[in-house]
């Protein structure tokens, strides 16, 4: 049974021109610079600079540093970069690969000799992507993420399913590693989308991490009807109301939008849709269904607390519920937070 969703992608747009750079705001401190390793540096020396180059990791918000050294300990550790972006709007990590996979590369190579890997792979978006990796990529394997969303999370179950050990990095993080090592650079930037219906131009921005939301919205050229701005995703972001909210390594990509699409919810029909779309066995009409009850059964409550919150199961939904709280919900109940469903 094929899990996740189909979605419309919608990435074109803002991969149409280069990356672009907003100036810093000057309030913004200068970037740490440490000396640069030498090539042949020990791997401890390789994790060390990824701490105290303060690098995160778009995919999850997690100091590489604190996941690398997790991922020491993996036997037959599979490293995997992922230079794609699931989200339908969101094409950050995309340009960046596109940009500079040399980089990536390094940083891949870096990061797989710090937690001691026995193989590294590159997963992009599409077999048109491999095109811009360089010839000479020293034994990386590629492969692609599929059309699938989540796919970053449908590539780690294949990896479960088949009972192997893989770890999986964002491009953003290699690339960040990878400047870290050649040449001593903390990480201070990162690339971020904008799109959305209340921008008129979708374009991927190289930003300073602190730089206020505001400034990386003009570079979309908003429409004077926009009225909600989201950041994270357009599937599962957060709206804001303060502009002046920084930009931080996890912002991926800031949403400005019209108005908020309205959905008429319906009862449930259980046709079992959000089922096959969970990409962690997590069945939302029958959570639902126990929530509806005076005292819902923790003991039927399967697998809420795998919910990644990717909102899948709402996605499909034909009756416009949103099951994704229904899921939260329910784990709350599960883990004692909560003592009624209704």
């Amino acid at each position: 049974m094929p899990r996740g969703v189909k979605l419309d992608l919608e990435k074109e747009p803002s991969l149409k021109e280069q990356v672009i750079t907003i100036p810093a705001p000057k309030t913004l401190p200068a970037p740490k610079m440490f000396a640069s390793l030498r090539k042949k540096a020990a791997a401890a020396k390789v994790l060390e600079r990824a701490r105290i180059a303060e690098i995160v990791d778009e995919l999850d918000g997690e100091p590489l540093y604190k996941k690398l050294k997790r991922f020491v300990s993996a036997d037959a550790l599979t490293l995997v970069a992922v230079c794609f972006d699931e989200d339908p709007m969101t094409s950050a990590t995309q340009a960046v690969f596109r940009e500079n996979a040399a980089k990536v590369l390094a940083g891949l190579d870096a990061a797989a000799h710090a937690c001691r890997a026995v193989s590294k792979k590159i997963a992009a978006a599409s077999r048109e992507e491999f095109r811009y990796v360089p010839k000479n990529r020293a034994g990386v394997e590629l492969l692609t993420a599929g059309d699938r969303y989540p796919a970053a999370v449908l590539l780690r179950r294949k990896w479960m399913e088949k009972g192997k050990s893989a770890g999986f990095i964002g491009g953003q993080a290699c690339a960040a590693l990878a400047d870290a090592v050649t040449r001593g650079l903390a990480q201070n930037e990162t690339v971020v989308t904008v799109a959305g219906n209340g921008a008129s131009r979708w374009v991927n921005c190289r930003v300073r991490i602190g730089t206020p939301v505001r400034d990386v919205l003009a570079a979309g050229k908003l429409l004077p009807e926009t009225s909600v701005v989201a950041v994270g995703s357009s599937v599962n972001g957060r709206s804001i109301t303060n502009l002046s909210e920084p930009v931080t390594a996890a912002t991926r990509c800031i949403i400005a939008m019209k108005g908020l699409p309205r959905r008429k919810t319906l009862p449930c029909v259980g046709c079992g849709r959000c089922e096959r779309a969970c990409p962690r066995g997590i069945i939302p009409w029958m959570i639902l269904q126990q929530l509806e009850l005076e005292e819902p059964n923790p003991f039927r409550l399967f697998n809420v607390e795998h919910c990644i919150q990717c909102e899948s199961c709402s996605i499909v939904c034909p009756s416009g519920i949103h099951l994704v709280d229904a899921v939260r919900r329910a784990e709350k109940i599960k883990e004692g937070r909560e003592n009624k469903g209704c």
